[in-house]
């Protein structure tokens, strides 16, 4: 199954408008100092995107396990179909017509039966895919809104004045690159909110008691 979950969309510019100012002289003269992060390795490196990661394998891991239920409904249907048929193949010249017309009924039933349910199987698994690409896109916001105020305070204590993302960038100097520095804060940031929710959590449930 395709990945649904990949952060990688340009965050073009941080702190500024603009795109190849390294080092070049600003309004007030001063080098304008610029910074570069790989979005790409912060989705996949830092808490924070691993967590949006395993929810959405958790979204993945439902879809091809109902996935499996139904193809599996539909074999043993198949089977039950075959056996049938066998049975009519076998019996056809000691059965009455009645009872081979019986039989032919059952085949036809059968049938009908795995024809519904293979048709409301996909239309199932295709909302589960679509309720997933729908949560993969809110997952997108959430990590994107959560992560700029870290580059902002990255940026901040280094003193930048842009911060580009490293997909629209063909060659860098290695040295302008923060996304460690990006992943560490956002960690950090990342285990000082998850105790505070957890105990918002013992909270409410104590008052519930």
């Amino acid at each position: 199954m395709k990945k649904l979950f990949v952060f990688a969309g340009p965050l073009a510019l941080i702190l500024a408008a603009g795109s190849s100012f390294a080092q070049t002289q600003g309004p007030t003269g001063k080098p304008t100092k610029m910074g570069v992060v790989d979005m790409q390795r912060i989705s996949q490196e830092s808490l924070l995107g691993k967590g949006y990661a395993t929810r959405m394998d958790q979204l993945e891991s439902e879809i091809r396990s109902e996935l499996t239920k139904r193809q599996t409904q539909i074999a043993q249907i198949d089977t039950a179909i075959k056996t049938l048929q066998d049975d009519l193949q076998k019996q056809s010249a000691i059965l009455s017509a009645d009872a081979v017309e019986k039989k032919q009924q059952e085949i036809v039933k059968k049938n009908r039966e795995r024809q519904a349910l293979a048709e409301d199987s996909q239309a199932d698994i295709q909302r589960m895919q679509q309720a997933a690409q729908g949560k993969a896109q809110e997952y997108q916001v959430e990590f994107n809104t959560k992560i700029q105020p870290i580059l902002q305070a990255v940026g901040k204590e280094k003193g930048l004045d842009f911060i580009l993302d490293r997909a629209t960038i063909v060659l860098i100097n290695t040295e302008l690159d923060i996304t460690r520095d990006v992943v560490v804060k956002a960690d950090d940031a990342e285990k000082a909110a998850r105790p505070a929710a957890g105990c918002l959590l013992y909270t409410s449930d104590a008052a519930d008691e």
